[in-house]
């Protein structure tokens, strides 16, 4: 990995929203509502719906937590589901929607990391800066001191949230919870990329620090019906269970080669197939555990 490559990265979530406090007032007016995130609030990447859910009276303390939509892209059913969460333990609650129109096929799964060649983009467009910039919105806006936040995303969102884990481990999330990811980014060196490490631009001490994250896979072990996928998803697993078995047996063995210790969990949901509720409803009570 080149110089330059590795002070991108690492600045990647050091760069900081164009938005002011001028600018930011009034996109949280409201206890519920929505706002677009675009270039006018300093987002470089395009534009994403963010909707939430605030207290009424707002703590500088209050926790920030972004719950990540699935394929459908139904961020409206993601709040109607976390909603009921953030108002019984007290959460800012964050759901950017990455639509079909600005995030097409894969874009949102993948993190905005590639064009649909497999090029590469620029790291101030991919959605882990996204999710930063958002979070340092909130912080501008309602005036909280809070220095990191929480997230759980189920299916695609669990595919982006693993991502961020593997790929962007300096970022500022306190626990992140992937809840029935369809594919992997395995966390092996000699798998390619961007199913693997081999030939991206990170290295193995990036690899080592997301282990060292506080990170919880959660699967049914009924979601085990599933579309066909491209030759590398399967190659993981024939179902989505099965890839998320293989992907967390694969982190155990890398860490050990590694010689570094595994911070992350796996949690089973008995009985739970790829329906959203059971598998998210698992993920808020890890992350408000």
């Amino acid at each position: 990995m080149s110089l330059a490559v590795t002070v991108s990265i690492l600045l990647l979530l050091a760069i900081p929203t164009r938005a002011t406090a001028s600018d930011a007032k009034g996109v949280f007016k409201e206890p519920t509502g929505s706002f677009v995130f675009d270039a006018s609030l300093g987002n470089r990447a395009p534009p994403v719906t963010v909707w939430y859910d605030r207290p009424d009276k707002l703590d500088p303390n209050d926790p920030v937590v972004f719950l990540l939509h699935g394929s459908s892209r139904t961020a409206r059913e993601a709040v109607d589901i976390g909603t009921p969460y953030a108002r019984e333990h007290r959460f800012i609650l964050l759901v950017p929607e990455f639509s079909e129109k600005h995030y097409p096929g894969d874009a949102y799964a993948f993190a905005n990391m590639l064009t649909s060649g497999g090029r590469l983009l620029p790291d101030s467009v991919w959605a882990f800066a996204t999710i930063e910039h958002v979070f340092d919105l909130a912080r501008v806006s309602l005036g909280l001191k809070t220095q990191t936040y929480d997230i759980l995303g189920h299916s695609a969102g669990g595919q982006l949230v693993h991502r961020l884990v593997l790929f962007a481990p300096r970022s500022r999330f306190r626990r992140a919870v992937a809840s029935s990811p369809g594919r992997y980014a395995l966390p092996k060196l000699s798998e390619s990329f961007p199913y693997g490490f081999k030939g991206s631009p990170f290295d193995s001490s990036v690899l080592a620090r997301a282990f060292s994250k506080d990170f919880v896979l959660v699967l049914g072990d009924k979601d085990t019906e599933d579309r066909a996928r491209e030759a590398e998803a399967m190659k993981e697993g024939t179902n989505r269970f099965a890839r998320g078995l293989r992907f967390f047996a694969t982190a155990t063995e890398e860490a050990n080669a590694l010689h570094v210790p595994l911070a992350w969990r796996l949690r089973i949901v008995q009985g739970a197939d790829h329906s959203p509720r059971p598998a998210v409803a698992a993920g808020f009570e890890e992350l408000l555990r």
